[in-house]
């Protein structure tokens, strides 16, 4: 075998591992990207607001029947659930997510002729919705929609 063609036969052998190697960078890269990317999209969050949503009972506590809310289980899905819980001690409260530009909603049914109250806080500090049973034994329901610009609350 002569020394040229030894070498044309490594030139292809650099030349196919080369482009091997370059397959490899080039899908690891893709898959790596796409692993990152929603890596990075949980991190920074998503267009979402964190409410409180509160329910008591006039003159102390007491029980609601019932309490309906709606929510966002994750900020980076646009639907929304409805929870629904049965009998309740009242004072009651949770925190959500509401995604911007969707409406927050609490309403509780108090048990009996009891006058129910609600309130609906962003952050856990300000009051952007509140209610109180039209008339005993009557659903309170408080209910907002958010503001659809991130970090952006109307006043």
């Amino acid at each position: 075998m002569s020394p040229h063609v030894r070498r044309r036969s490594l030139g292809t052998v650099s030349l196919t591992l080369g482009g091997l190697v370059m397959a490899c960078l080039v899908i690891g890269g893709g898959l790596w990207i796409k692993d990152h990317t929603m890596w990075f999209k949980r991190m920074r969050g998503g267009n979402a607001w964190s409410l409180t949503y509160q329910a008591g009972v006039a003159g102390g506590q007491g029980h609601a029947a019932a309490v309906r809310y709606r929510l966002n289980p994750d900020r980076f899905e646009p639907a929304p659930l409805v929870k629904r819980l049965g009998r309740t001690p009242l004072p009651w409260s949770t925190q959500v997510l509401v995604n911007t530009g969707e409406p927050a909603r609490v309403e509780v049914q108090p048990e009996g002729d009891a006058v129910a109250t609600c309130r609906i806080l962003l952050d856990g500090i300000r009051v952007v919705a509140e209610g109180k049973s039209p008339g005993p034994g009557r659903p309170a329901v408080c209910q907002v929609t958010t503001s659809s610009t991130p970090e952006k609350w109307p006043r």
